[in-house]
């Protein structure tokens, strides 16, 4: 973790941490002296979709957290596992699984707001990024789904329905303007001195009281 300014509390200008971390340690926020600002790269179980947090402590005294979807991101710390959708590419490739209708096409790449969502949303989700069309696998329950052929239609294995839970985030991002919204489809955020904030998708396991 790179720091400037004077260690004593509340002093800190700027933290960057080269490492990503599943949640940030409270100690980093305390560090933020008015107007400092923390950056650091949050870690979910998936490589897939990593995002960046953006931490700002106004001149109230309060934290103000930005999260964005971006298409790279630091590792995570050091012990920290991660999912792995390579030992199970070549029963993918053997069998995709049941054809069935969706109306979810492959979402894009740069729908950096949607992956970030499902990251959280649909926790142990894990993307094969060397598949020849999109592939999400479930590790843990040995399931996975493969899109196509054609836009309408997805390929199931497994008894997690990857695609449905999928389908599931993309309407709940859409109905919070994810695709159009201010936020430019990838900014989630989050006062957290707000009581009720109006629109919120950082995560609280993001801000806990122990980061172990």
């Amino acid at each position: 973790m790179l720091s400037t300014g004077t260690r004593r509390e509340g002093c800190s200008i700027r933290i960057h941490s080269g490492i990503g971390v599943p949640c940030v340690p409270p100690v980093w926020a305390e560090q933020l002296a008015p107007g400092g600002r923390l950056l650091t790269t949050l870690t979910t179980r998936t490589p897939s979709w990593p995002e960046q947090l953006l931490a700002t402590r106004t001149g109230a005294g309060e934290i103000e957290a930005v999260l964005r979807g971006r298409p790279h991101g630091y590792r995570p710390m050091l012990g920290y596992w991660w999912l792995n959708a390579v030992t199970m590419r070549r029963r993918i490739e053997a069998y995709p699984g049941v054809p069935r209708p969706t109306r979810l096409a492959p979402p894009p790449d740069e729908a950096y707001g949607f992956w970030l969502a499902a990251a959280y949303l649909a926790p142990g989700l894990v993307r094969d990024f060397q598949a020849e069309t999109m592939t999400i696998a479930a590790p843990d329950e040995d399931s996975w789904a493969v899109a196509g052929p054609g836009e309408d239609t997805v390929r199931v294995h497994g008894p997690r329905d990857v695609w449905a839970e999928l389908e599931d985030v993309h309407a709940r991002w859409v109905l919070a303007d994810g695709p159009t919204g201010t936020g430019r489809a990838g900014d989630h955020t989050r006062m957290l001195a707000a009581e009720t904030p109006a629109r919120s998708w950082v995560p609280d396991t993001a801000w806990p009281e122990r980061c172990d």
